[in-house]
């Protein structure tokens, strides 16, 4: 995925290339760039908080948790500190985001930030960045996470420095990121859950195959583990061992023996008995929930289930999904044992177009009203909006988007369908709940304080909401618990307490349970598996008026207090259950991990279950008693100085290099790169000289500035450049067609912007204006070449290891290029390019591909085609005309998914797998007509007649970067009447 801002500067660079100042030429040559856009929405007033030891950067109406996070960041660092034994030597900046949505604006990092991301540490500056998104505990956990990260990386440096090493290695990840999440605190109910299933599914990975996993959720996890298994066995000391001692040796493996004082293939097999110690134990009272419950989506990931009952009688289950790709909402018939009748079918097709943007996969429920009305939220353009669609009529029914809240979460509908619940969080980062009338457009606010409010549920005579909550007095440790909230009085009542993670309640059809999620911690401490767990919150009549007798009050009166909850155990799964839904029929309804796959599933005779369920009875209290309250900056560290944010610009890149080319020479030169901190305006200088010699310095000497401004919406970007010297030009009608080499000076300025409609389309204009003085047959020719673009851009195609696998990518360019001063240069230019991908099946894709390139007027510019990415069997570049249009058709299918399994050999070579394609292609090009042909020695060989490829190839991935080709086939020519030669072609690149 690549940023608007990139594809511009690459249009910028080939725009005002010596070839060419004219960005029609360089369209016209290298054709349409596509990529998804990374939208700047808000326009952010930065303002720092300076703390002793940090620069915390926040916007207004997050102010309050930027100083919740500054003093989070002061107390986190006198600990790490102590623990690194080791001081930073600058301030720390902090860049804090109220939201996700705000996070993933940001432009520190020029890639996209799914949803999962908590937040980052970037070397160049030393940033931290990172948002909120209303969970309080999850954001003091993720800035001590990237605190250790700050400190790991200034020790290392310190310690290669202090022994004279060139900083040529670092620290594995695996270890990196588990050390930052075994120092960030205790392991959480979501490390349990992904370590139990790689354990008992067996995918758990052993230490010397864990670069199997690099990069993963499942990496981080398993790094955790094994540095707490460093410190219970060898020391904790032994972890900040391993980083003063990385100096030693570039194999981290011969570190960590040197270290631990056993050589590693010893320590990874104590690692592996020692984690089957910590869990196997727990698999004798599991239960595994593809034998209790039936499946009704297995396949890709599902999740987020829903039941309605429509009017005919059919029972349907709505759920999100993703099982080729695509995020989308899907519904499955079922009947009345639970049991699919039929395939999952797709209700809304997501990630396609900016209303369904992106789905919160993860955290996110859906809801169905009793008319058949599904509501959910996604991510559409700056905000979260919240949609109604009817599955009775298979149609949007709306779409809202309310202005004042960025996120949206869990939206569910009150029994008589006027109203929505749900969790949302506003600019200032803290979550609460709301209700939204959709007659009326009424939005209140329920609760409004810094706890973190989630997965609300409507009792069903809509007088009461329970919910998740943090603000029991557990909460001050991160621990969620049920509460009901009274939808008149705004009461909020406790239901259940402890240092659980008691999540999603969904209550029975009576009105006097709930089934929910509970991560409870054993008798070690450590978190369990999220299971199946259901509340009564009817009162025993006896006991409680036999204890009213005695106190001498009523049973239903409200000085007794509220009456006692009876918690049973509905399932103990091996892993972790989400989202469970309680249907009218004795059925739960609920989302399952199990073997690493998420899937939906229903667990029948629910009243049998519980029957034989031991019950544990807790008594509630009111929420009001049990407040915690966490610090903010000037509590006890003093007052904190604040200042606007002013654009300051330091160098992050610096690179020199030199090149040679055996027709214009030698060529050296280098490269700068300057940002300000929030990586919104970054200024380009490259410098290099194509001189033959010292006399030929100042002549050939080539300076390019370029200015890129993408902090609004429009990416803005202009410069100047001065080029000169020999270069080698295709593109030029009138040059010599064996060896196109001409002298020219260049110089001028230029200016373009991209403006984003939406994540997938995107309007682009650039103009150039330059002087040119080339030498050319003889010949001196000046002008003063004006050009202008304009075009659009569509792409919403799904990639794979390999390129494009499913939907569309499109551009089209106008543009026209005159010499103002002598007229000597006068042309139109027209570039049409559309791609569409097929998926097939869940690994074949038909991709199809048709392009025209023109260019009509006075000394016209050529177009290029040939080679192996588009004309195939043909020189690279070897088909040259003024127009041209080209296809290209081609299968692509799966060969190997995991070729190093077979042959071990290839597992250093990182080869990801194994694709093979079938192809057709056809081109024609012509400039004086179509009957022009020229000899096939000549430079334009193979203008004016039609030309084509059919053939067949291999396509391997190296370490999930680099794609190598093979083809071999037949080249056909004149209209395909005439097979005239069997090719082999090897070069690397992703699929068109």
């Amino acid at each position: 995925m690549r940023r608007a801002c990139l594809r511009l500067a690459l249009v910028l660079t080939l725009a005002l290339a010596p070839a060419g100042a004219l960005a029609p030429a360089a369209h016209a040559q290298y054709g349409a760039t596509f990529g998804r856009n990374k939208i700047q929405y808000e326009g952010f007033d930065w303002h720092i908080l300076q703390t002793p030891h940090f620069d915390v950067y926040y916007y207004p109406e997050a102010r309050a948790l930027a100083e919740i996070g500054a003093h989070m960041a002061e107390e986190q660092y006198a600990e790490l500190e102590n623990r690194f034994s080791h001081s930073l030597n600058g301030r720390t900046p902090l860049i804090f985001y109220a939201s996700n949505l705000h996070f993933k604006q940001t432009n520190i990092t020029p890639g996209f930030i799914p949803d999962g991301v908590g937040g980052f540490f970037e070397f160049l500056k030393g940033r931290v960045v990172l948002p909120a998104n209303g969970d309080l505990h999850r954001f003091k956990r993720v800035i001590r996470h990237e605190l250790v990260h700050v400190f790991t990386y200034s020790k290392v440096l310190r310690g290669l420095a202090d022994h004279r090493v060139p900083t040529d290695r670092f620290l594995p990840l695996w270890f990196t990121e588990g050390l930052a999440e075994y120092w960030s605190g205790t392991p959480d109910y979501q490390h349990e859950m992904m370590l139990r299933d790689a354990l008992f599914s067996g995918y758990f990975v052993p230490l010397e195959n864990i670069d199997r996993i690099q990069g993963t959720y499942q990496m981080y996890k398993q790094g955790e583990a094994a540095c707490r298994f460093i410190s219970e066995r060898y020391g904790e000391e032994k972890l900040l061992a391993l980083v003063d001692n990385l100096w030693r040796d570039r194999d981290f493996r011969a570190v960590m023996a040197f270290t631990l004082g056993e050589d590693f293939r010893t320590v990874s097999e104590r690692y592996g008995a020692w984690i089957k110690a910590q869990y196997y134990p727990a698999l004798r009272e599991a239960e595994l929930a593809t034998l209790i419950s039936g499946g009704l989506s297995t396949e890709g990931y599902s999740a987020k289930p829903t039941v309605y009952r429509r009017r005919d009688g059919q029972r349907t289950v709505v759920f999100v999904g993703n099982k080729t790709g695509y995020s989308n909402v899907y519904a499955v018939d079922v009947d009345s044992a639970y049991r699919p009748e039929g395939r999952p079918r797709v209700v809304v097709a997501g990630e396609r177009s900016n209303r369904f943007e992106a789905f919160h996969l993860f955290e996110s429920r859906m809801d169905v009203s009793q008319d058949g009305r599904l509501a959910f939220a996604t991510k559409s353009g700056e905000a979260d909006v919240l949609h109604v669609y009817d599955l009775e009529r298979r149609r949007m029914e709306a779409t809202y988007r309310l202005d004042s809240l960025v996120a949206v979460y869990s939206p569910a509908w009150s029994p008589d369908g006027e109203r929505l619940a749900f969790s949302a969080i506003d600019r200032s980062g803290f979550a609460d709940l709301y209700t939204f009338a959709p007659a009326t457009g009424t939005l209140d606010r329920l609760t409004r304080d810094t706890y973190d409010d989630r997965d609300p549920a409507w009792n069903p005579d809509g007088a009461t909401l329970a919910f998740a909550s943090d603000r029991g007095a557990d909460g001050a440790e991160g621990a969620l618990n049920l509460f009901t909230l009274d939808a008149a009085s705004g009461r909020v009542r406790q239901l259940t307490f402890g240092p659980n993670q008691d999540l999603a309640p969904s209550w029975a059809p009576d009105g006097r349970r709930l089934v929910f999620i509970s991560a409870r911690r054993d008798s070690t401490g450590r978190f369990g598996a999220q299971d199946l767990w259901v509340a009564d919150l009817a009162a025993e009549p006896i006991a409680l008026a036999s204890r009213a007798a005695v106190a001498g009050l009523d049973a239903t009166s409200e000085a007794f207090g509220p009456p006692p909850v009876r918690l049973r155990p509905l399932a103990r799964v091996t892993a972790a259950a989400s989202d469970p839904v309680w249907t009218d029929d004795d059925a739960v309804v609920f989302g399952n991990l199990e073997h690493y796959r998420f899937t939906v599933r229903a667990l029948t005779g629910v009243s049998g279950r519980l029957a034989t369920a031991e019950p544990l009875v807790m008594r509630p209290a009111p929420a009001d008693t049990a407040r915690w309250t966490l610090g903010r900056l000037g509590d006890d560290q003093g007052e904190a100085k604040t200042r606007p944010y002013r654009r300051r610009y330091t160098l992050d890149v610096a690179q020199g290099g030199v090149s040679q080319s055996p027709l214009i020479g030698t060529t050296g030169g280098a490269q700068l790169m300057f940002s300000d901190m929030m990586g919104d305006d970054l200024w380009f200088v490259s410098l290099y000289n194509t001189g033959q010699g010292s006399s030929d310095f100042l002549r050939s000497l080539n300076v390019n500035v370029t200015r890129v401004d993408q902090g609004r919406r429009a990416t803005v970007a202009y410069g100047g450049f001065r080029y000169g010297g020999l270069r080698y030009d295709l593109t030029d009608s009138e040059a010599n067609e064996t060896l196109p080499i001409v002298y020219e000076t260049l110089y001028g300025g230029f200016g373009a912007v991209a403006y984003p409609v939406s994540m997938f389309r995107r309007v682009e204009a650039s103009t150039s204006l330059a002087r040119s003085m080339r030498s050319l047959n003889g010949e001196r020719r000046d002008g003063v070449l004006l050009a202008n673009t304009v075009g659009l851009t569509h792409d919403n195609a799904l990639y794979g290891y390999n390129g494009p696998i499913d939907g569309l990518r499109a551009g089209l360019t106008v543009g026209y290029t005159t010499d103002v001063w002598q007229s000597n240069e006068s042309y139109f230019t027209l570039n049409a390019d559309a791609r569409r991908y097929w998926r097939l099946g869940r690994d074949v894709t038909f991709a199809q591909w048709a392009q025209f390139r023109g260019n009509e007027g006075r000394r016209a510019r050529l177009n290029l085609i040939g080679g192996a990415w588009d004309l195939r069997g043909f020189g690279l570049l070897s088909v040259r005309a003024q127009k041209l249009w080209h296809t290209s058709h081609e299968l692509r299918f799966p060969l190997l998914y995991a070729p190093s399994a077979y042959v071990p050999l290839l597992a250093p070579l990182g080869i990801a797998n194994l694709r093979g394609a079938l192809f057709f292609d056809a081109a024609h090009a012509w400039s004086d007509g179509y009957r022009t042909k020229f000899a096939e020695g000549n430079a334009r060989a193979y203008n004016g007649e039609t030309l084509g490829a059919l053939g067949g190839g291999l396509r391997m991935n190296l370490f999930g970067a680099i794609v190598l080709r093979y083809d071999v086939g037949y080249r056909y020519r004149d209209g395909f009447r005439h097979r005239d030669k069997f090719f082999r072609q090897f070069f690397f690149g992703y699929d068109f």
